[in-house]
């Protein structure tokens, strides 16, 4: 395992934030003491990962590996909908975010894919699309989802000449990434000139993390190793070359969540539940306290 003795996004000082232990492992979280920025340390292989994410996915719950097919992961999106939102919304962004709309800026890479939802929106809408994934079964669903096969390999491993594409994707992946210097760098490697990258990840600084604190289900080693807030995931873009030009707030339980605790008689309330909880995550974004963040930065000369 490695061990970072400086913060990785700004070279300070941290401290132990928290000890957390799952799975029987025990992972310790820092926290920079000047961006805030909090990882687990030290760090496990890449080849820990690499398997971990072979055989698990992107759960973050460290659980056994869930086997889906795509008619129960398209079932429970049309009872839940989260990622085909999410996808419409970050993918809508990115197209007006595009000063050319010329061929080579329409390269469009989406790293660790899922099951496919983004590069599908992505694909519908005209771009031309490169997929990662390392989850055997997310991969497979996402084939038959957005008729891209992914290439099964690391972003770290991932080969592909300098200025290749015009955005480069990376939904729910960050927080995964063993080195997130190398992650950035390559990222502005392989973007063009003027060319997005889209983050979306967990919110650190959400107002559910901080009631929560370690219990918060992002807080999840060894799947998640790295917490961003939107001031220092925004110092890290602007230490590889990048200027934020557009952050998001987004917070979205399923209904689910109230139809599980409501007793019988409260049945007939969920509507009205389900509107009130609506518009208190609306207010909690608008406050930026939302659960995740959405950023997307552009590529500037050095």
């Amino acid at each position: 395992m490695n061990r970072y003795e400086t913060c990785p996004v700004c070279d300070g000082s941290f401290k132990i934030w928290r000890t957390k232990v799952v799975m029987e492992e025990k992972y310790n979280i820092d926290r920079c003491k000047t961006c805030g920025y909090a990882f687990v340390n030290p760090r496990p292989s890449l080849d820990f990962l690499m398997n971990f994410y072979s055989s698990f996915g992107h759960s973050h719950d460290g659980g056994a590996n869930l086997i889906e097919d795509i008619e129960a992961v398209i079932a429970r999106e049309c009872r839940y909908p989260n990622s085909s939102l999410d996808a419409r919304r970050m993918i809508s962004v990115i197209n007006s975010l595009l000063r050319n709309k010329n061929t080579e800026s329409k390269k469009f890479l989406d790293v660790g894919c899922g099951y496919g939802f983004f590069s599908k929106e992505a694909k519908d809408t005209g771009f031309d699309v490169l997929a990662l994934e390392l989850a055997r079964n997310e991969g497979k669903i996402a084939q038959e989802m957005a008729g891209v096969e992914p290439i099964a390999c690391s972003f770290e491993e991932f080969e592909q000449g300098d200025k290749s594409f015009g955005i480069v994707l990376m939904s729910q992946i960050l927080e995964h990434a063993l080195d997130v210097n190398l992650w950035m760098s390559k990222a502005h490697d392989l973007l063009a000139d003027d060319g997005i990258l889209a983050i979306a990840l967990p919110n650190f600084g959400s107002i559910f993390r901080l009631v929560m604190q370690e219990k918060e289900p992002y807080i999840c080693p060894p799947a998640h190793l790295n917490f961003f807030n939107p001031n220092n995931l925004g110092e890290l873009l602007q230490k590889h070359g990048f200027v934020v030009e557009k952050t998001q707030w987004v917070s979205r339980l399923p209904s689910s969540s109230f139809e599980k605790r409501l007793p019988g008689f409260g049945q007939p309330f969920l509507p009205l539940v389900n509107a009130m909880s609506t518009a208190t995550l609306g207010a909690v974004d608008f406050l930026h306290l939302g659960m995740t963040i959405n950023v997307y930065a552009r590529k500037i000369d050095a």
